[in-house]
């Protein structure tokens, strides 16, 4: 820079080497300028960049899945085989098994006192009966104690570990149901989230709980009976269960995202967890550019965390409303207000299941970006049959049962961590005000010598020019 100056302002050299300088300098500058900006644009359009934590999370810091099991069986044949065609029952029967139907002549033949998630909960599988044996940290508990029943988008199922109802809504939901009151039940119910999480001060045994150690004999084992003489439809096309591990605060969907488990197997599912922080420092980067949401910067009509689940499920909750004037029962219940689908919305709710959405539910969709703090499980699933010789009784429920009946209708399944430690993700800013004018004045230094004291002498250079102008002018 000072080279170029100098060689313009001295009359010793010729015009062509001035001219030879001032072209050399136009085409660094312009060079220059270009890879500026070029960082600039990768900031602007990569803000946000993801790394690996140099600290390794241990699995008791966090807790184990919330795990929802569900039977396929929608309805128990004991339950359902004197329900008459035309009758209220037998058009709930029809949406429980997802079969068409003319729903409209039902519209005016509706009993008040006979709603549809009575129905569910009247020929569904209690938990008490699908779930017959529990062992958690090597510890018998009866699975009525830590199980607790609850609607999701397959019916009646059956939920453990979830946060407590009194720290994810807002308000109570009347389909809850809630068997944490029990006297059996010792575990004290306490909140989580994945910023926080847990308190300071815990009592000896709580909920949701947390991982304690590796290994089949330090998760969760659980038998189920299917009672298949017992089936009347399933909501696939055989007989199985369905489970489904995800975050204690988060909003199960089970049709899209169960899990299949067979009967007459054991299946075992090892834990791989994820956890997604992000720095503070992000926040000050618009939430489009990030692509997260912080749980505190967008709040939910029914969930007190925000979750990109959660959020998705709201905005299904207000297509539903939207388009029928009511909420399937197995969705938040938004409004304290709000109407639960019933018989004589069936018609509608069946088109509006149909249409999936409209545009006003994709634009609200849209705004449901990930969590900025979040917490993935990801199973990795194995199954082996049981003997076709003596099937080894497990448990005391499991020995007056026959070999073929446990082969017929029972199933075993494992769920446990395989690491005592993880690593989690980071969102990090690409770039910071320091780190761009580093990037930027190295290369503006490398190109033309640029520096910050050039900029005051530009500055003086044009003052002066335009003082020496005006005095000539004047």
């Amino acid at each position: 820079m000072e080279m170029v100056k100098y060689v313009i302002s001295d009359n010793n050299y010729s015009w062509w080497i001035k001219l030879y300088f001032v072209i050399i300098f136009t085409l660094v500058l312009s060079v220059a300028v270009n890879l500026a900006v070029g960082i600039y644009n990768k900031w602007d359009s990569t803000p946000v960049i993801i790394g690996i934590s140099s600290k390794m999370t241990p699995i008791d810091q966090i807790p184990f899945p919330a795990i929802t099991v569900c039977n396929m069986n929608q309805a128990k044949k004991s339950k359902v085989e004197h329900l008459m065609p035309g009758s209220v029952g037998y058009a709930m029967l029809q949406k429980t098994c997802y079969k068409e139907t003319n729903y409209s002549q039902y519209m005016d033949n509706h009993h008040r006192n006979e709603t549809f998630p009575n129905f569910i909960l009247d020929v569904s599988e209690k938990c008490s009966d699908l779930i017959v044996s529990c062992i958690f940290h090597q510890q018998r508990i009866p699975c009525t104690d830590i199980f607790r029943e609850t609607f999701v988008d397959e019916g009646l199922c059956c939920i453990f570990n979830i946060l407590h109802p009194y720290y994810l809504y807002k308000f109570k939901s009347p389909y809850i149901r809630d068997y944490t009151s029990s006297d059996r039940f010792a575990d004290i119910a306490v909140d989580w989230d994945p910023i926080s999480g847990y308190p300071q001060r815990l009592p000896s045994s709580y909920y949701p709980r947390p991982g304690v150690g590796v290994g089949a004999s330090m998760g969760l084992q659980i038998v189920l009976n299917g009672h298949v003489d017992d089936y009347f439809c399933s909501s696939t096309n055989g007989q199985g269960f369905k489970v489904l591990l995800y975050n204690p605060i988060d909003q199960p969907r089970m049709k899209e995202s169960g899990l299949p488990v067979m009967i007459g197997h054991q299946t075992s599912f090892r834990i791989i967890a994820r956890n997604v922080e992000a720095i503070p420092s992000i926040r000050n980067i618009h939430r489009t550019k990030r692509q997260c949401i912080f749980s505190d910067e967008q709040e939910l009509l029914f969930y007190r965390y925000y979750t990109r689940r959660n959020c998705e499920a709201e905005c299904d909750s207000k297509f539903f409303l939207r388009l029928c004037s009511c909420i399937p029962y197995y969705l938040p219940i938004i409004y304290p207000n709000a109407s639960v689908c019933d018989v004589f919305h069936f018609e509608c709710l069946n088109h509006a299941e149909s249409q999936i959405f409209d545009l006003q539910s994709s634009e609200c969709k849209e705004l449901c970006l990930t969590s900025c703090h979040d917490l993935i499980f990801f199973p990795d699933a194995f199954s082996t049959p049981f003997s076709q010789k003596d099937v080894k009784a497990q448990t005391n429920h499991l020995m007056n049962m026959s070999s073929d009946y446990i082969r017929q209708n029972l199933a075993v399944v494992n769920f446990f961590h395989t690491d005592n430690y993880f690593r989690s993700s980071v969102m990090t800013s690409y770039t910071g005000p320091t780190e761009y004018m580093a990037s930027t004045g190295g290369i503006m230094s490398l190109m033309i010598g640029f520096s910050v004291i050039f900029i005051a002498e530009i500055v003086y250079i044009i003052f002066f020019a335009l003082t020496l102008l005006l005095f000539l002018m004047f």
